[in-house]
């Protein structure tokens, strides 16, 4: 990210936290956390951010469950 944006990429981390660290109470973003980062992401740049983090959710079992090794073809047999 660009420099001078400390306060939003520190919103944006925050709010990857959130997402990934499982909460036994259910909400994980409480207000707070949006209200934060919504105050440096305009509707555009949240939902970019939101979708990015839709990414990382969706590759992070396909790494745990097939164990990638980078650099490294592997075969699956069907």
């Amino acid at each position: 990210m660009r420099k001078g944006r400390p306060d939003a990429e520190r919103a944006a981390l925050e709010l990857v936290e959130a997402v990934l660290t499982p909460n036994p109470f259910g909400e994980r973003v409480n207000d707070e956390l949006y209200a934060t980062a919504s105050a440096h992401y305009d509707d555009k740049a949240l939902w970019t951010l939101t979708l990015a983090i839709g990414q990382i959710c969706f590759f992070i079992p396909v790494a745990l469950i097939a164990k990638p090794i980078p650099g490294r073809a592997r075969h699956y047999s069907t």
